[in-house]
């Protein structure tokens, strides 16, 4: 799925646990960090835009480096180590990362049919235990775009009324204005 809807379904879900801002935080990124083997995609635009040549660094390693349980132990500790509320962080900061992977299992195949995205569980150190489903849906999938609107609607939601939300997660002004602006927005009438 889209990085940024892995980053809503994470947010929702440790906006659910009940936890400190900080700890809120740290699951929401927990849900993220799976993608970082995404990162090689960049490596891919600049050697095609700049070196004029054709890499496929992105395929080899998405879904390959960290998208397995050696990663989530790993973002796990790393979690614990920053949390305040240290058993709930870690609990949840596992939760969310394998929320990530199983809506990767559902819905991450590329375009063509036969392009389904395996999740290797126990790499990078070896590939058994790879899981993959043939009903993989596609990126862009109905399923995917419903699932995103969805958890917009409850992030809104959630913002209107508890007065925080995902974009939190990067400047607190801005989240600030942003529930500001949908409570105005939106005000009850009385």
């Amino acid at each position: 799925m889209n990085p940024i809807t892995h980053l809503l379904a994470s947010w929702t879900l440790a906006d659910g646990a009940g936890i400190f801002d900080r700890d809120r935080k740290i699951v929401t990124w927990a849900g993220v960090v799976p993608d970082v083997d995404g990162l090689p995609i960049l490596l891919d635009g600049f050697n095609a835009l700049v070196l004029h040549r054709s890499t496929d660094w992105y395929v080899r390693f998405h879904h390959a480096a960290t998208h397995g349980l050696p990663a989530a132990l790993l973002t796990c500790a790393l979690a614990v180590g920053f949390a305040k509320n240290k058993a709930k962080t870690a609990l949840f900061s596992l939760l969310s990362f394998h929320l990530h992977l199983l809506c990767d299992l559902v819905g991450s195949r590329g375009p063509d049919p036969d392009d389904i995205w395996p999740i290797s569980y126990l790499a990078p150190f070896t590939n058994r235990w790879t899981i993959s489903w043939s009903g993989q849906w596609p990126l862009n999938a109905w399923p995917n775009v419903a699932f995103t609107l969805t958890l917009l609607a409850v992030v809104f939601y959630r913002a209107y009324k508890v007065g925080y939300s995902p974009v939190s997660l990067f400047s607190k002004k801005a989240d600030e204005a942003f529930v500001s602006t949908l409570r105005n927005r939106f005000a009850v009438k009385s």
